[in-house]
């Protein structure tokens, strides 16, 4: 059995995104601190109080480094990268962070996605890979928190299935992501169930004795409805009366007949099981 990794990584992978253009999504290391500082000299000062709730005015290198060189078992920082025609990166586009909570049964996720990079689909792609390492970390669910008036951010939460909590007091909403799928009806085929005695009855002969008793108790059923069906048929005419009153007869036996054989089968069964 393999067990989930509480240190489990994404190797790089090129990703297509709304644009028809790849790029290179991997996790972020020490070395990006520069792609980090870069991307954040370009960003707009709304985009930055989106994502921090606060205006970050400096992005130093130090502190740039702070946010790639960290312990990889409680955090993890995913970026996405264009790419030149020569395959090499070229700019940081947008970053994902995996962080995991105290207690590691849950982790936080957030996204920055530059400006103009807006609508190809990058926090709905940095969203689904982190939710990949979440359950290779063997996470039940990841969270996040994201400013009421950031729509784009809570659309894309919300697309990808996350749950929103709107508190009426607060200007956050808080986002949850479980990551064990619920069991669903039909979801998956379950395996074939043990058939019980009753639905395998052993076959027996035809009885000619039970038919003849069938046959009589069915034609006092008719004989008593064909009676009964006369007075009620609304026509003077003693041809139509009889048809009608036939034909009526006639269906209610016969779902009388199959009520019949079903009530005899489940007292077979019931007997056979006493025994």
């Amino acid at each position: 059995m393999k067990y989930p990794e509480p240190t489990a990584t994404l190797p790089p992978r090129l990703v297509r995104l709304r644009d028809g253009r790849d790029y290179r999504l991997r996790p972020l290391a020490p070395s990006d601190a520069a792609a980090v500082a870069e991307m954040f000299a370009t960003l707009s000062a709304e985009t930055i109080r989106a994502r921090y709730g606060y205006l970050i005015h400096d992005m130093s290198a130090e502190r740039a480094t702070r946010l790639v060189d960290l312990d990889r078992s409680r955090e993890l920082p995913l970026g996405i990268f264009g790419l030149r025609a020569d395959g090499r990166e070229d700019r940081l586009w947008a970053m994902g962070r995996l962080v995991h909570a105290p207690d590691n049964q849950s982790a936080e996720c957030a996204f920055l996605v530059h400006d103009s990079q807006r609508r190809l689909g990058m926090a709905s792609c940095l969203l689904k890979h982190l939710r990949v390492l979440g359950r290779r970390r063997g996470l039940p669910r990841l969270f996040a928190q994201v400013r009421r008036e950031n729509k784009g951010m809570l659309h894309t939460f919300a697309q990808n299935g996350a749950r929103l909590h709107f508190a009426p007091d607060s200007d956050v909403v808080e986002i949850d992501i479980p990551l064990r799928a619920p069991k669903i009806l039909f979801d998956k085929p379950l395996p074939a169930p043990s058939i019980p005695a009753m639905s395998k009855p052993e076959k027996k002969g035809l009885s000619v004795v039970g038919v003849a008793i069938d046959l009589i108790i069915a034609a006092g059923f008719f004989s008593f409805f064909y009676y009964v069906l006369q007075s009620h048929v609304p026509s003077n005419d003693p041809t139509m009366v009889r048809l009608w009153a036939t034909l009526a007869s006639a269906c209610m036996t016969g779902v009388f007949w199959l009520a019949l054989q079903m009530l005899k089968t489940v007292f077979r069964f019931q007997r056979a099981n006493r025994k």
